[in-house]
């Protein structure tokens, strides 16, 4: 029975401990994100990203942006996180928040996420398919789908 060189032992376990330390700060990880808008009426204050699952996964593109549009594939149920996902049907003036990815994997929407604790808030409305809402939260790129999302969302008001 031939025996494992030490030198060969030791690089397969750098990799491993190299590959174990990207996921963990790439998508497992925690992140802390302060809010840099000031507008404590629609922006939530403090870490963005409090109560998210796997805060790691995103590139904040804004601590705080708006979006209104028609709700799409709103389920009944959470997903495995505890969030609520949808898809909203932006009004033209905000299609500048989708990227190439949005317009490939989702039909040109914008991906929202409520997390389990934003759920509780007064600010919080969970609308229904084909609601019209006006949402805030930050908005940022889910970098495994590579599509823009706002996630989480804390602030989601029904206009109709």
């Amino acid at each position: 029975m031939k025996t494992i060189k030490p030198v060969i032992f030791i690089s397969i376990f750098a990799v491993i401990v190299i590959a174990l330390i990207y996921s963990y700060t790439n998508y497992f990880g925690p992140q802390y994100v302060l809010q840099t808008n000031y507008d404590e009426q629609n922006c939530k204050q403090g870490n963005i990203f409090e109560g998210v699952d796997r805060q790691a996964r995103f590139s904040v593109l804004s601590t705080c942006e708006k979006a209104v549009g028609i709700v799409h594939d709103m389920k009944d149920t959470r997903e495995d996180d505890g969030d609520y996902q949808f898809n909203l049907e932006l009004e033209s003036q905000y299609n500048q928040l989708l990227n190439s990815e949005n317009k490939k994997q989702v039909q040109s929407m914008l991906v929202i996420e409520i997390t389990s604790k934003d759920q509780q808030s007064n600010e919080m409305h969970i609308p229904k398919n084909g609601d019209k809402i006006e949402v805030y939260g930050a908005w940022v790129t889910d970098n495994p789908h590579r599509w823009n999302e706002i996630h989480p969302a804390w602030k989601i008001t029904v206009l109709n």
